[in-house]
C-alpha cells in the first residue's frame, strides 16, 4: 500500500483518504462497481459497503485481516447471517469507553450481502489500514485463483529461491557445497529432508504410536549460530535437496515507516507462501522481528510478533510447508516464539579440521598438511571469515605478480601464513 495512511484529524480528511485508496482498487482491479459509502452520523464515523458474496470462509479471512492489524478483539454476535466483532481496548483489564472501538458487521441477507463499519469520533492509521485490506479482499476475490504468490513476494522486496531454476541453470546445490558441520547436517536430514522426502513414513510411525492422531513433522526450525557459519546456505541446500522453493526474508524488506504495515507485510508474507504447494519460509535475522517482550518493545514490534506467533500457529496444518529461522542472538528471542520451534540447530564455528576442509574449497592447490598448518592460525573465524581470508589472499599475491612481472601462479603456503596475520589485523 504506497499511500500514507496516517491518523487524520476530521471527517472530511479521512473520507478523502478512504476513498482515494478505493478508487485506486478498483481501478486496479479492473471492477465496476459503487464506492463504499462513508458518513458521519450521531457521533459515529461509518464505512459501508456491498460484496457479491459473504460464505463463512470469507469471513474468517475477514477476521484474519482484522486480526493483523488490530490484536485484541471480541465478537459481539455469531449467527447465521450476522457477525459482529469489535476492537477491545489496548488495555485487556480497562474496559472504560469500548464501545467507542472501531466495530465490523458482516450481514448477510436474500437480497445483499454487505460490510459495515463503525467507530465514535474517528479512525486510527490502524484501523484505516484494516478498511482498506477488507475491501481489497473483496474486490479481488474473483481473481483470487490468478494470484501469482511471487508478484506479491516481489512487491515486498522478498525474494524466491528456485531450485527447479537452479536446476535448469546447472547450479543445484547440495551438503558438499559446505565443508564440516557433519552433525548439523545429520540434524537437517532427520528434522527436515526426511519429513519432507517421505512424510508418509513419519505419519504412519505417528499412527502406530499415538494414542490419540497426532502429527510428529517439523513446522518450524531455529537455526542459532554466529554471523557467517552457513545457516543462509544452508537453508538453499535444503530447498535444493528437497525441490521445495525456499521463500527468503530479510528483515529490512518488510519494515516500513507506516504505522501498522510492517506487521501488515509479514502477514502477507506468509499468506503468499499458503498459495504454493510447499514452501520453505526463510526467516532472517528473526531476533530483529520478534525480541523478548520481557525487555519491553516498540508498538509496531509488538504487533509484528503478536502476527508471526499467529502465522506459526495457523501453518501447522500445512505438512509441506516449514518456516526456518535465522539467528545469532537466541537469547533474545520471546519465549512464546522459541516455543513455536520443533528444534533449534545450532551451527558452531569449524574445529580445526573443518576449517581445513573449508580451504579445501578454495585453496584446491594446497596440501592436507598445508591447510592443516594454515588452518591453525584461523582459529575463531567463521566460514564466511574463511572465504574472506582466502580472497584477499589471492589479490595480494595477484598484485605482487602483476608488479614484479612474474608468470602466474597460485600462492603456496608461506604466502596464506603471512596474510592470515594481516587478514586478523584488518578484521579485529
Amino acid at each position: 500500500m504506497e499511500t500514507n495512511l496516517t491518523n487524520t484529524n476530521d471527517f472530511l480528511s479521512t473520507k478523502e483518504t478512504l476513498l482515494k485508496e478505493f478508487q485506486n482498487i478498483l481501478s486496479e482491479s479492473g471492477l465496476q462497481s459503487e464506492l463504499p459509502e462513508l458518513f458521519s452520523e450521531k457521533g459515529e464515523v461509518k464505512v459501508n459497503f456491498t460484496v457479491k458474496t459473504l460464505s463463512k470462509e470469507q469471513i474468517f479471512d475477514s477476521f484474519q485481516i482484522i486480526k493483523s492489524q488490530i490484536e485484541n478483539l471480541r465478537i459481539q454476535t455469531f449467527e447465521s447471517g450476522f457477525y459482529s466483532v469489535q476492537a477491545l481496548n489496548e488495555n485487556l483489564f480497562e474496559t472504560k469507553n469500548i464501545l467507542d472501538n472501531i466495530r465490523f458487521r458482516f450481514i448477510c441477507s436474500r437480497t445483499s450481502n454487505r460490510i459495515e463499519i463503525s467507530k465514535k469520533d474517528n479512525f486510527s492509521s490502524s484501523d484505516l489500514y484494516t478498511i482498506v485490506s477488507l475491501y481489497k479482499y473483496f474486490c479481488g476475490l474473483d481473481s483470487k485463483k490468478n494470484v501469482n504468490p511471487r508478484e506479491i513476494l516481489q512487491k515486498l522486496g522478498v525474494t524466491v529461491f528456485d531450485p527447479v531454476e537452479e536446476e535448469l541453470k546447472g547450479n543445484l546445490l547440495n551438503f558438499d557445497h559446505i565443508a564440516g558441520y557433519e552433525e548439523v547436517k545429520r540434524e537437517i536430514r532427520d528434522s527436515i529432508l526426511y519429513p519432507l522426502q517421505h512424510p508418509e513414513f513419519f505419519d504412519e510411525v505417528a499412527r502406530i504410536t499415538k494414542r490419540f492422531p497426532g502429527k510428529n513433522r517439523p513446522r518450524a526450525i531455529l537455526f542459532e549460530g554466529d554471523p557467517g557459519v552457513g545457516k543462509t546456505s544452508m537453508a538453499r541446500i535444503v530447498s535444493c535437496l528437497t525441490m521445495v522453493p525456499m521463500i527468503y526474508v530479510p528483515i529490512e524488506s518488510i519494515l516500513s515507516k507506516y504505522y501498522g504495515e510492517s506487521s501488515q507485510n509479514l502477514a502477507y508474507v506468509f499468506d503468499a507462501a499458503a498459495l504454493f504447494p510447499s514452501s520453505l519460509i526463510f526467516l532472517d535475522e528473526i531476533d530483529s522481528l520478534a525480541g523478548s517482550r520481557e525487555e519491553g518493545l516498540f508498538e509496531a514490534t509488538r504487533k509484528m510478533l503478536s502476527v508471526l506467533l499467529r502465522k506459526l500457529d495457523g501453518f501447522e496444518g500445512k505438512p509441506k510447508t516449514i518456516t526456518l529461522g535465522a539467528t545469532n542472538r537466541k537469547q533474545d528471542l520471546d519465549p512464546a516464539l522459541l516455543s513455536r520451534f520443533d528444534k533449534s540447530i545450532y551451527f558452531p564455528l569449524p574445529n580445526l579440521e573443518e576449517r581445513a576442509e573449508i580451504l579445501g574449497n578454495y585453496a584446491v592447490h594446497l596440501s592436507l598438511e598445508d591447510r592443516l598448518d594454515i588452518s591453525g592460525h584461523l582459529e575463531d573465524l567463521s566460514g564466511r571469515n574463511i572465504k574472506d581470508y582466502c580472497d584477499y589472499t589471492e589479490r595480494r599475491w595477484a598484485s605482487h605478480l602483476i608488479e614484479k612481472k612474474y608468470e602466474i601462479s597460485a600462492p603456496e603456503r608461506e604466502v596464506y601464513l603471512e596474510t592470515a596475520k594481516l587478514f586478523r589485523l584488518r578484521n579485529v
